[in-house]
């Protein structure tokens, strides 16, 4: 396919090179005097132009991914556990799919996306500790003001009480504040992501990541 794209390809440029030379002959005969191009050469060159602009536009085309191509897009996060609600305090986990972070009383809270928040300790900038993880399943944004810690929780808003880090409390739920995230594809996106498979659970939000090969796109 490609060889014979290519020799199309010289063909038709051939074929417009030519039209030019005749056109610059014609001009060189009348002097500049008369019309350069006939109708009869005006509608071959279009031709050939229209040809030309239709082979090379298909060739790059973005809509066409090789067998072993990979490319940059969504990746559906799924809930692990029975209870999307539950809201846990844990041991430190391995900081990986980093999303916001607010910094107060020497404390950084960084928001684990889909999963949590980490609470890190910067009182020694140069040693910084991880202390507690937050496991809020669906978090994508946080926020913080005064005591209060401000979290989605898949469709709800929670607000939780953090002035006491041994014991944070949730004092306040606003459920299905957010719309469902129950879909098959992100929302507000146009590009590729990766086909959700239902057997994996329920979607509680996208990550950005290398696709091989990825079959859905927006």
């Amino acid at each position: 396919v490609d060889v014979l794209i290519l020799v199309l390809s010289l063909y038709l440029f051939l074929e417009f090179m030519d039209s030019i030379f005749s056109f610059t002959y014609l001009e060189q005969q009348c002097n500049h005097t008369t019309t350069l191009l006939n109708k009869k050469n005006m509608k071959r060159l279009l031709l050939i132009l229209i040809a030309l602009g239709s082979l090379f536009n298909g060739c790059s085309s973005d809509d066409y991914i090789p067998n072993d191509e990979k490319v940059i897009g969504l990746k559906p996060i799924y809930f692990q556990g029975d209870d999307w609600q539950a809201i846990e305090i844990t041991t430190p986990k391995p900081l990986q799919k980093l999303g916001k972070f607010y910094y107060k009383d020497q404390m950084i809270f960084v928001s684990e996306k889909g999963e949590g928040i980490h609470i890190i300790d910067n009182t020694d900038p140069e040693n910084p500790r991880k202390l507690k993880f937050i496991q809020i399943a669906g978090v994508m944004d946080i926020a913080i003001k005064g005591n209060i810690l401000y979290a989605d929780n898949y469709r709800d808003l929670v607000a939780l009480d953090i002035s006491d880090l041994e014991n944070i409390q949730v004092t306040k739920r606003i459920p299905d504040l957010y719309p469902k995230q129950e879909k098959l594809y992100p929302s507000d996106y146009n590009g590729y992501f990766e086909c959700v498979d239902s057997e994996k659970g329920l979607v509680i939000g996208w990550i950005q990541a290398e696709l091989e090969n990825p079959e859905c796109r927006r």
